[in-house]
């Protein structure tokens, strides 16, 4: 009789995971040195091994914070790569085994500057030291959890080779064009390996159900008092309630005048190189790190507002493909280190830097709120959600302030933006219906 794998090591249909991994510098010249040169390498990336199975990866250091002692310089890796693995544990596992494996040269570099690696370490060494390097998150959102390269990929040519179809097709009524084109498809797919396992003909992939995505897209507060937990919520505030309104009250924040009359060569420089790492292609990177303020409650408060911002994200953002309604961003990641006192965030992006914080200002300055409002200079907020990131200036000032450039950034679709994914997707679940089922004019329409 065959033994059964663990439930939650089990293999399910591919998803995405990520993960990240911070590891305290020893040597940061020569680490800056091997990063840039690895950024500058001719393409194909390392991280683009179809084994890898990885979305995004980007490798940043993380520069020590001199006003708190004891503060490091980190290296930091982050991966957002498929796996058929159903629990989180597993599947980093397995892809740390599997990039130390494949890309053991170059992470052998850039680690072996790290504290606690060897120069010329095995990949079984490299791989242990990974996993010991661990950080997990605070809050995470993914805008396209469900689909795996493989499939964003086939989606993507499914639209080009329709299309292309169209330029020549006669005129014909919707119902009829939309029988032509799916029987065009059906052929294609026949001896098109861009379109392997493509069945029209055939149920559509369950994830994401455009019904519950619909469904979802009509609520609005509901999301946020359900992921808020308010028998959580009440005891925590209560504790402290005094000393909020006192940080209400004597918060220092972000002076932009006195932080722009005090600039200096580095600061320009900083501001310079942040600049250079930006707007190379459709997608950007964002990596931006502050230090939390102190306080009795204070952590415990950041961290039950990121609770609840990856509860919401996990149960509602992540199936509409938008956070906070921004439906411009592939990934977003919170997480704490060096004995919880700084806050790092990494977040990829579509546009530019500009309308990516505009967004997030006009949409959803509550959300920033909770995630921010307890780090250093963070712009005053009330009752810790509101007013705060209203002010604009203020804020895009303290984003910048504490940005760092993003020194290598990868992208297994550069060219793709998260709404042009989620468009090919509804392109492809129309495909799978009868003519019959209506919206076809709409249906047209997502094409062009």
């Amino acid at each position: 009789m065959p033994t059964l794998m663990p439930s939650h090591q089990r293999q399910s249909p591919i998803r995405q995971e990520s993960l990240t991994v911070l590891a305290k510098v020893g040597q940061e010249s020569p680490l800056r040195a091997a990063l840039d040169a690895l950024s500058k390498a001719p393409l194909p990336s390392v991280f683009a091994d179809a084994e890898l199975g990885i979305h995004f990866a980007r490798l940043v250091v993380i520069p020590k914070d001199d006003a708190r002692p004891g503060s490091s310089a980190w290296l930091a890796f982050e991966s957002n790569f498929d796996t058929t693995f159903s629990g989180e544990v597993e599947a980093q596992s397995a892809h740390l085994d599997a990039l130390a494996t494949r890309t053991r040269s170059a992470l052998g570099e850039l680690f072996g500057c790290c504290t606690g690696l060897a120069p010329g370490a095995s990949a079984g060494d490299l791989a242990t030291f990974l996993k010991s390097n661990l950080v997990p998150s605070t809050a995470t959102y993914q805008g396209h959890a469900h689909r795996e390269i493989a499939r964003i990929r086939l989606e993507q040519h499914l639209r080009e080779v329709i299309l292309t179809y169209l330029e020549t097709a006669d005129r014909a009524s919707p119902q009829e064009l939309f029988e032509r084109i799916r029987k065009h498809v059906r052929d294609r797919s026949k001896d098109d390996p861009r379109l392997a396992g493509l069945d029209v003909d055939g149920p559509a992939p369950p994830l994401p159900d455009p019904a519950v995505r619909a469904k979802h897209l009509k609520e609005n507060y509901r999301p946020w008092i359900e992921a808020g937990r308010i028998q959580d919520v009440v005891p925590l505030v209560g504790g402290i309630l005094a000393a909020v309104l006192k940080w209400q009250r004597e918060d220092e924040v972000f002076d932009v005048r006195e932080h722009q009359e005090g600039w200096t060569d580095a600061d320009r420089e900083a501001f310079s190189a942040i600049a250079r790492s930006e707007d190379h292609g459709t997608q950007n990177a964002l990596t931006h790190v502050v230090p939390l303020r102190g306080g009795y409650g204070r952590l415990a408060v950041l961290k039950h507002a990121h609770a609840t911002v990856n509860r919401i994200s996990q149960n509602h953002f992540q199936y509409i493909g938008q956070l906070g309604t921004i439906p411009s961003i592939h990934f977003a990641k919170w997480l704490l280190f060096e004995s919880d006192q700084r806050l790092l965030f990494f977040s990829n992006y579509d546009k530019s830097w500009e309308s990516y914080l505009g967004d997030f200002v006009d949409r959803a300055p509550e959300g920033l709120n909770l995630a921010w409002s307890c780090t250093t200079e963070y712009p005053r907020t009330m009752a810790l959600a509101f007013e705060g990131a209203k002010d604009e200036e203020t804020f895009k000032s303290w984003t910048r302030a504490y940005q760092v450039p993003t020194q290598l950034f990868y992208s297994a679709y550069a060219d793709l933006t998260i709404e042009t994914i989620n468009n090919n997707t509804w392109i492809r679940y129309r495909l799978h219906e009868p003519s019959s089922a209506g919206g076809l004019d709409t249906w047209l329409r997502r094409l062009t």
